[in-house]
């Protein structure tokens, strides 16, 4: 799998420029079943693609534990 980190540009505040990119994909199998894809860019080192997750994990749990309004 290759995934373009570039075309994920839009996704960025203006004037930020992607240089690696670490994604966790839920997506449907040939089987219809549901699947996770871990994909990390080549060439980023494993440390780093897990500190970029576990970044991304710390800001999801943040949201979870903030008060919804009704």
């Amino acid at each position: 799998m290759s995934i373009d980190p570039y075309g994920l540009a839009d996704a960025l505040p203006e004037g930020y420029t992607p240089i690696g990119i670490v994604a966790s994909i839920k997506a449907f199998n040939e089987a219809g079943d549901i699947v996770i894809i871990n994909y990390w860019q080549p060439g980023l080192p494993s440390w780093e693609a897990l500190g970029m997750l576990v970044s991304a994990a710390d800001d999801v749990r943040a949201d979870l534990q903030r008060p919804k309004e009704d």
